[in-house]
């Protein structure tokens, strides 16, 4: 038999009804419970000790452990507060005391040449500047000004108020002997120690007396100058210099001449080579490889007995001797 449609709808209505929600009855409906029915209830519904004790001491290790976080992440804050506060402190302190003040400079020698008064007195200025501040930068900016043959620059510190510098001098790599105009015939070895040096960056270096180092480098006889050479002054260009060590490498590994004496003349950039009395000229205009080949084809035709003063081999298409 079939039943009518809304016999079926009439549950599904019912279902969808919601509920009200609880709440407790009002005071007057309550009925007293005596005290045999509490304590059935009691017996009925209570918790055993061991459970009790259990719930209890896991109640207490969760407060603990709570109370341990909250405590390691308070002391983690003020930790923290009190670090930045103290370095906020101390860079007051260094900032604007004079505590934090140079109030020391001691230069270490490393060279004979390195005048420990004149580095002194270069970094004067930073006398009362804060300790903290000072770079290594700053210090080589203030010794490159004065010092022109600085290789390099150390700066360290010791708080509160010593600075220490280690200069560096560029080393040398030959003598040097300033001739005046018309001495270029000088001999080559002359009398008395030569104090000028030159270094390897091409500027003039001036030893104190009594300086024991340089005696087995090469000299150099600077002529043909406009202003006689000073102290840290630059004299030859670093490509000068170079060239003419090849050239004097090249005549004794190729050529089997030993070079006697090497004169530079600083405004005209050429060099003469002197080897078995005959001198050779060259400069720095044109490339070192071609006037050794026409030196070498020079030998070939002529021959080096031919000439009696000098060989020039600086003109790109011939050769000229005397």
């Amino acid at each position: 038999m079939k039943l009518p449609s809304y016999f079926i709808l009439i549950p599904l209505y019912c279902v969808s009804v919601s509920l009200r929600p609880a709440s407790r009855i009002h005071r007057r409906f309550n009925r007293p419970v005596s005290r045999s029915t509490q304590r059935l209830v009691a017996r009925r519904h209570a918790v055993p000790l061991r459970s009790r004790l259990v719930v209890r001491w896991r109640k207490w290790i969760h407060a603990t452990r709570r109370g341990v976080v909250n405590w390691r992440r308070a002391v983690i804050q003020w930790s923290a507060i009190t670090l930045v506060a103290l370095i906020l402190l101390a860079g007051g302190i260094v900032a604007f005391s004079p505590i934090g003040q140079v109030e020391e400079i001691r230069v270490s020698r490393t060279d004979p040449r390195l005048d420990i008064e004149e580095v002194q007195q270069v970094l004067a200025p930073l006398f009362g500047h804060s300790l903290v501040t000072v770079s290594g930068r700053e210090v080589r900016s203030l010794l490159e000004q004065r010092i022109l043959d600085i290789r390099g620059v150390e700066v360290s510190k010791k708080y509160p108020s010593q600075l220490f510098v280690r200069v560096t001098l560029a080393p040398l790599v030959a003598r040097a002997r300033v001739l005046a105009p018309g001495e270029e015939n000088l001999p080559s070895q002359g009398s008395g120690a030569t104090l000028a040096f030159v270094t390897d960056r091409g500027t003039f270096a001036v030893v104190p007396p009594g300086f024991a180092g340089g005696a087995s480098l090469p000299l150099i006889d600077l002529v043909d100058w406009g202003i006689r050479p000073q102290p840290g002054a630059p004299i030859l260009s670093q490509d000068f210099l170079t060239r003419m060590q090849q050239a004097v490498d090249t005549l004794q590994t190729q050529f089997g001449q030993k070079v006697k004496r090497r004169i530079a003349f600083i405004r005209a950039q050429e060099f003469h080579l002197s080897v078995d009395k005959v001198s050779l000229w060259f400069d720095v205009r044109s490339p070192l490889e071609e006037q050794l080949l026409r030196y070498r084809m020079f030998l070939r035709s002529v021959g080096l007995a031919e000439a009696k003063e000098y060989v020039d081999l600086r003109l790109a298409d011939r050769v000229i001797y005397r």
